[in-house]
């Protein structure tokens, strides 16, 4: 027998299930308890990524390598971690988030350890280019799949307060690894991010428990919000050929590049303006911190007015700081665009939003993974070319200017999706 709270909320809270002998079984929605785990997961694993940039000079000036050659192994990170992402995605649509999040976090943080030890260039593309790319691999795709399927009434939302741990992640990490860095070194900085990130997500795994085949049903008095999912999923093969997938994927492309940018270069960018490194540290905890008042709003946003609408808004206006810093030196300028870039880069929560719309959710783990391949690969060429770029002129500026275009380009190309259909090429 199921009694009802005369409580109203979510589709999923104050349930009592009472059993046969008339035992209270759960008084919360299991759901929350996932989303919190995930929320945890995303943190540690975009926070340690975000500490590449505090680690980017102090392996410069130990090694004496160009930003050209420090940026190839964080692209090839990128690249790879696409690639093994589509897999881990179809692994965990088939099995479950739990062992592909445990692995994956294992091999990450046995990765950023071994990154630690490296005496040459070789050894950060085995460690940081190969190793923490699979452990990574196994992390955002099973993590924001399992979340929409345990919230598909407010998936964006939801999914928008898990992924915000990217803020939290970004806004704390790479402050604690800098501060690690003045107490010890960056060598002992990076072996405790490493073996943290092992310890605790491995840990944090054990609670992803995959979602009921039937969710629960939403209480009375409560409206349900009407979702645009097809009334039939496609396939993975089948989503390759809509017109759909191939501007979400081009959209997504041109969001890895000018997002990645930021997080590998920003850091030496703001130092070369005569911020210390623990100053310029602090760009990126705005960014975080705003960032998780961003994802969770845009998320909301997107489940009541428009994904698509959110998520042009969002690109055009991440473009419009790239042009305020290309022609503005100054610090205020910096704070400004950490304000503006950390609400509006993490429209990205909308991928499964966008994706479940217009796909279904039958394969949404492999489709999602599909996507972030094309982020990766635009993520992977922004960095090295912005680093080539100072290499040659001694300035970020012209770096910022094609960050902007980018921006504006990734706006225009996801305005032009339309509409939730079967549209075939």
């Amino acid at each position: 027998m199921i009694l009802k709270s005369t409580d109203k909320g979510n589709n999923s809270l104050n349930k009592k299930d009472i059993s046969n002998g008339g035992e209270v079984k759960s008084r919360i929605y299991p759901g929350y308890g996932v989303l919190l785990a995930c929320f945890f997961i995303i943190m540690l694993v975009y926070g340690a990524q975000a500490s590449f940039g505090v680690f980017f000079k102090p392996m410069l000036e130990e090694f004496h390598w160009t930003r050209t050659a420090t940026s190839i192994p964080f692209s090839l990170n990128l690249i790879l971690c696409g690639v093994f992402g589509i897999f881990a995605g179809r692994i965990s649509d088939r099995i479950g988030p739990k062992a592909v999040v445990a692995i994956g976090g294992i091999t990450l943080g046995a990765g950023y350890m071994l990154m630690s030890r490296i005496t040459n260039l070789l050894g950060l593309y085995v460690s940081y280019g190969l190793i923490v790319a699979v452990g990574s691999s196994a992390m955002y795709v099973p993590l924001v799949a399992l979340i929409t399927r345990w919230f598909p009434e407010k998936r964006g939302l939801m999914v928008g307060i898990g992924v915000s741990g990217i803020g939290f992640g970004i806004g704390v990490v790479p402050i604690i690894a800098s501060r690690l860095m003045v107490s010890f070194d960056w060598r002992s900085a990076l072996l405790i991010v490493g073996a943290a990130s092992l310890v605790l997500i491995a840990g944090l795994a054990q609670l992803l428990k995959t979602s009921p085949a039937a969710p629960f049903s939403v209480p009375s008095g409560e409206k349900k919000h009407k979702t645009t999912t097809p009334a039939a999923a496609l396939s993975f093969n089948d989503a390759l050929k809509t017109s759909q997938f191939w501007l979400i994927f081009i959209a997504w492309l041109l969001y890895g590049f000018f997002y990645q940018v930021s997080s590998v270069h920003l850091i030496p960018y703001a130092t070369d303006r005569g911020m210390s490194g623990l100053a310029a540290a602090t760009l990126l905890m705005v960014i975080g911190l705003i960032g998780i008042i961003g994802r969770a709003g845009l998320g909301f946003i997107g489940d009541k007015i428009n994904n698509n609408v959110t998520l042009a808004v969002g690109f055009i206006s991440v473009a419009a700081v790239f042009f305020i810093i290309a022609v503005s030196a100054t610090v205020p300028a910096l704070y400004i665009y950490a304000v503006v870039y950390g609400f509006f880069s993490g429209v990205g929560v909308l991928l499964a939003s966008i994706n479940a719309e217009h796909f279904g959710l039958q394969s949404l783990g492999a489709i999602t993974g599909a996507v972030i391949l094309g982020n990766n690969i635009g993520g992977a060429a922004g960095p090295i070319l912005a680093g080539h770029i100072f290499d040659v002129t001694g300035s970020y500026h012209p770096a910022f200017l094609l960050c902007g275009a980018t921006g504006i380009a990734a706006g225009i190309v996801i305005w032009l999706v339309k509409p939730a259909a079967k549209q075939k090429l």
